[in-house]
């Protein structure tokens, strides 16, 4: 009998990259639970509907994300959020015998001043970034309540921390995007409108390693099939940039010919984020994506998608 399974954010750019994979699984029976049937900050309503529909398995991708601008001008929503959303489905999961839960974490949990590339040991040894310092704390909270559940239950409850991520389905929204939605939808748009400048939020130097959502909607589904004996868990897509090596990549992908300009009134955050994916390594996921395929395809999603009227880049 196939197997029952909540992907909780089913429509959001994780959530939608595993769906696509599970659905193609027979072993696997997705319950369809979007975002207009269930309210996850709602506790008495996730309670109701984990009671009523009963999942074996459980991938928590749901909460609120965004960049470090949104990020530092909204850290109490990013914490109640996403701690609200997490306890809730965590809690259900373990009330109605969940077999297993995959906890979706964030590398910007571990501290600000740490030995790179960053291990799973490195988390609560230091203070944090301050920039996402409420999202962070969410998704500490949520690791530890998994980790505890885990210990005292036996439960097969893990939290995973994926690099920067990007891919399919990502927010292209200026205010709050990632830096790498960032940087392609401003190159995209530069180069259909002829600009002379492209603006670069920051000054250019942090350096961050990038994770397509595919590999990580197939390391989710490696480590459904797998028994881990890890709390939590990096995941990575080898290798870091820095922010002004990739504007260049994009740069040269879209074939823009104006100037970069690297604005340093806006906040950098950690000058190194690179994660230690060797745990997983060994247990036998890989990613399959380079950074710079999966920048042209990425490029190429936003200009026909995003911007279908925009098509303008000769691959």
């Amino acid at each position: 009998m196939a197997q029952r399974i909540l992907i909780a954010g089913q429509e959001g750019m994780v959530g939608t990259a595993v769906y696509k994979l599970l659905k193609k699984d027979l072993r696997f029976k997705i319950i369809n639970c979007k975002r207009k049937d269930l309210d996850f900050i709602s506790q008495k309503s996730v309670e109701a509907w984990f009671k009523k529909n009963k999942p074996d398995i459980v991938i928590n991708a749901a909460g609120r994300v965004g960049g470090i601008l949104d990020n530092s001008t909204y850290q109490s929503d990013y914490l109640y959020i996403n701690t609200m959303i997490g306890m809730n489905i965590i809690n259900s999961s373990l009330k109605n015998n969940v077999k297993k839960l995959i906890n979706l974490g964030s590398a910007c949990i571990y501290p600000k001043k740490v030995k790179q590339p960053i291990s799973e040991s490195s988390l609560l040894t230091s203070s944090l970034e301050k920039t996402n310092e409420g999202y962070a704390l969410a998704k500490i909270i949520t690791l530890k309540y998994c980790q505890h559940l885990k210990q005292k239950y036996k439960k097969n409850f893990i939290t995973i921390q994926p690099a920067n991520l990007y891919g399919v389905g990502d927010n292209f929204d200026l205010k709050s995007s990632h830096v790498l939605p960032a940087l392609v939808k401003k190159f995209v748009q530069a180069k259909s409108k002829n600009k002379k400048l492209v603006e670069v939020w920051g000054s250019g130097k942090v350096r961050r390693e990038f994770l397509n959502v595919e590999d990580l909607a197939g390391a989710i589904v490696f480590l459904i099939k797998k028994k881990i004996p890890q709390d939590y868990i990096n995941v990575g897509g080898g290798g870091d940039i820095s922010i002004q090596q990739l504007a260049f990549m994009i740069k040269e992908i879209v074939n823009y010919k104006g100037k970069i300009k690297f604005n340093k009134k806006y906040p950098d955050g950690v000058k190194v984020r690179k994660i230690n994916s060797s745990v997983i390594r060994k247990l036998g996921w890989f990613p399959k994506i380079g950074l710079k395929k999966g920048l042209i395809e990425y490029c190429k999603y936003y200009s026909n998608s995003i911007m279908p009227n925009e098509n303008i880049i000769n691959f």
